[in-house]
């Protein structure tokens, strides 16, 4: 019996969080888009996205408009096979990246569509990872991520992590230089001599705050200090921070700059001097990060496999699944749930354990089930596609 989509509830989603700040934005709530699908078969599944304009261009009223427009036209009236993952547009008729969008109807159709034994399938190239009769593994740790215009606000929770076992950071700068000398003095004091003796790493992410040459000269003295990469510190096409990389004493990390296939194709030009930052709401999904995640393996890019910050158990459940798959990373952000949460959408709500450790998760779907009374709390619908009044 051939399966289609039935319907799509789309909801906006507002969950308050602990203030986090870097050189692009502030918050103090994660904004984001949540999708119900519901199958002809009865099967239903969720999905998460969190738009970000100056990361994709998209917002949460792009996304809405996307999905009513773009995403369901191309899903509504085709054949889905149980135990596959449908092809989704990432762009619209304009050549506009619809990433974000097409990120929340992918994880809703992976729910939905996908057992366990398709997950195996799906993380068939690399062998060893469900080994026969063992149990599936990830390997791979969470960094700690510091964010603040505070010094003091820095030092107080990178000693909360440190006490919590994690050993990778990534610092927040890109803010006045006067605040990110204070910042990094924090941070210096509490792991300079762990990242000198190699027990703990430190890389800096400057969201797009500082000039190319700021960014050369920057590069040249934090590598005195140990940091060992620099996360987007101007914001430009990849071929443009490619060439950047060249004139750099440390990597770059591409992240806002690699959006597309062939933004990923533009950046091997640089080869390990960009290592690349992968975010399944970013990257339009688990198959499309999947995919960039074993193009960057194959020639030997160093890459981060992350979600975007503020995200519910949807979208950290999906990385999970995602780690399971893709060759180990050299970084993982995400998975923070009541870190930086104050609620959740899921049960469970998912947070990374001990030492940045992750679960993998087991059973159909994403592994998590949708919180109808925290989806009341802080969501709204705001369209349902495919009843005849929403058509």
């Amino acid at each position: 019996m051939a399966i289609k989509a039935e319907t799509l509830e789309i909801y906006r989603t507002a969950i308050p969080m602990r203030a986090f700040e870097h050189a692009a934005a502030s918050r103090r709530s994660a904004e984001a888009v949540v999708v119900r699908v519901a199958l002809s078969d009865g099967r239903a599944g969720v999905g998460e996205t969190l738009p970000r304009p100056y990361v994709t261009g998209e917002s949460c009223e792009s996304v809405v408009a996307d999905l009513t427009n773009v995403i369901w036209p191309a899903i509504a009236g085709a054949e889905l096979a149980a135990g596959e993952l449908p092809q989704l547009p990432l762009s619209d008729s304009r050549g506009r990246s619809i990433n974000a969008a097409a990120c929340a109807a992918e994880l809703a159709l992976a729910d939905a569509l996908l057992d366990e034994q398709a997950w195996r399938r799906l993380g068939g190239e690399r062998p060893g990872i469900w080994p026969a009769g063992r149990k599936q593994r990830i390997t791979a740790r969470v960094s700690g991520v510091l964010g603040s215009s505070e010094a003091a606000a820095t030092r107080r929770r990178l000693f909360k992590l440190r006490l919590f076992g994690l050993r990778d950071f990534k610092l927040k700068l890109g803010f006045p230089p006067e605040i990110d000398q204070a910042n990094l003095a924090a941070v210096q004091r509490q792991i300079g001599l762990d990242v000198g003796a190699g027990r703990c790493s430190l890389r800096v992410d400057a969201n797009g705050g500082w000039s190319a040459e700021r960014t050369i000269q920057m590069a040249a003295e934090l590598k005195r200090l140990g940091v060992c990469a620099v996360e987007q510190p101007v914001f430009c096409r990849a071929a443009e921070l490619a060439e950047l990389a060249r004139r750099c004493e440390l990597p770059l990390i591409a992240d806002e700059s690699l959006l597309t296939a062939a933004d990923a194709e533009a950046l091997l030009e640089a080869g390990p001097r960009i290592w690349w930052n992968i975010r399944i709401s970013k990257n339009g999904g688990i198959a499309a990060s999947l995919a960039l995640a074993r193009l960057a393996a194959r020639h030997g890019v160093p890459f981060v496999i992350g979600c975007m910050v503020g995200e519910s158990g949807i979208l950290s459940a999906a990385q999970r699944r995602l780690l399971a798959l893709a060759p180990p990373p050299r970084f993982v952000e995400g998975n923070y749930g009541r870190f930086l949460l104050a609620d959740d959408l899921t049960r469970p709500s998912l947070r990374f354990g001990y030492g940045g450790r992750l679960k993998p998760l087991r059973g159909d779907g994403l592994g998590v089930k949708l919180d109808p009374v925290k989806l009341a709390c802080h969501g709204r619908l705001v369209a349902c596609l495919g009843r005849d009044d929403n058509r």
